[in-house]
């Protein structure tokens, strides 16, 4: 007996948290509409506790929420975070549709789960990452998924502000992931270098894209406190809005600091890191100018044509010979041109 058609089409659910409270979480929605813009069918799955303000929304795209009444398909895709919860992930290893972890951080792997033999035994469909060394990471850790660098667009609004906004002779930091060492690197700064206690210190914190652009469009320095990272957007930020970068690399940052785009020190060294910024401050007009140019040209490789190539590139090698069918006009047997 014939079966009766059928309507679905399968489509890319991004798991997405509003309110936003930290840079990953836009990046997932850089994703979703990202790629609703280049003609793939993908949604924001929204968790059933989020707080949708309208009109307002960090991207245009259609936003589901999560239910226990969702209809998963096979052909379906499933794309959560890291830091899913072990509870969470138990669940949707059940579900019929496939997974994939969009891991920007390799340091929070294991929030999700106890170790990477539990990882590796989970039914994961694929996996994406911000950088190489996400990737490289994860693989030397032993994780056996096959993981497609996505390196994520720089927002404009760390360009645009540095070229209407006046340099001064400040030091920008962001203290939220090293707060003792904030406290600690600003302590002994002062006591090794008491001619630069005129020098101001600009926190940011808790602040919007908007804020956070012409704050660092306004300051000469930029004190990098990145701890963990899978990639470490802010100095990157940093970088487009005209600063020089000082500071750790968290790890993630080894993506691309260079001996020309900052003043990079040791993990974890607090002294080398004061003085650093002591020769930051000390440095001549051109040398400066040369590294912050070296430092836009850094910023710029984060573009949006580069993020979504490595975007598109990644779901044709995940959807396979099956990407067409996710496709926008992938409707009543008319595929879109892969």
């Amino acid at each position: 007996m014939a079966q009766p058609p059928t309507h679905h089409l399968p489509a890319i659910y991004y798991a997405c948290s509003l309110p936003l409270s930290a840079g990953g979480e836009l990046v997932n929605f850089q994703h979703a509409a990202s790629l609703r813009r280049l003609g793939w069918r993908c949604f924001a799955l929204l968790d059933p506790g989020a707080r949708v303000e309208l009109p307002a929304q960090p991207y245009p795209v259609p936003l589901v929420t999560w239910s226990d009444h969702m209809a998963w398909h096979a052909d379906d895709w499933l794309v959560v975070a890291e830091v899913t919860p072990p509870a969470t992930f138990a669940r949707l290893a059940g579900l019929p549709c496939r997974v994939a972890i969009h891991n920007q951080n390799p340091y929070y792997t294991f929030r999700g789960f106890a170790d990477m033999e539990r990882l590796n035994a989970f039914p994961l469909a694929g996996g994406l990452c911000p950088s190489a060394f996400t990737r490289d990471t994860l693989r030397r850790w032993g994780s056996g998924c096959d993981w497609h660098v996505v390196r994520p667009a720089l927002l404009p609004h760390f360009a645009q502000a540095a070229a209407g906004t006046p340099k001064r002779r400040q030091i920008a930091f962001m203290p939220r992931k090293r707060p003792d060492d904030a406290r600690l690197l600003r302590t002994l700064f002062q006591g090794l270098f008491p001619r630069f206690a005129d020098v101001p210190w600009v926190e940011i914190a808790n602040a919007g894209r908007a804020d956070v652009a012409r704050l660092l469009a306004g300051s000469s320095i930029f004190a990098s406190l990145s701890r963990h990272e899978g990639l470490g957007l802010p100095p990157l930020e940093a970088m487009a809005a005209g600063c020089l970068v000082c500071g750790f690399d968290g790890g993630g940052g080894r993506e691309y600091a260079t001996p020309d785009n900052g003043l990079w020190v040791e993990e974890g060294n607090l002294e080398a890191f004061a003085r650093a910024l002591a020769a930051a401050l000390e440095m001549d007009e051109a040398e400066t100018a040369r590294r912050q140019a070296a430092g836009r040209a850094t910023a710029a490789a984060f573009s949006p044509e580069r993020f979504e190539a490595e975007l598109q590139a990644a779901w044709r090698r995940l959807l396979g010979a099956d990407a067409h069918r996710y496709r926008v006009a992938a409707q009543d047997g008319a595929p879109h041109a892969p």
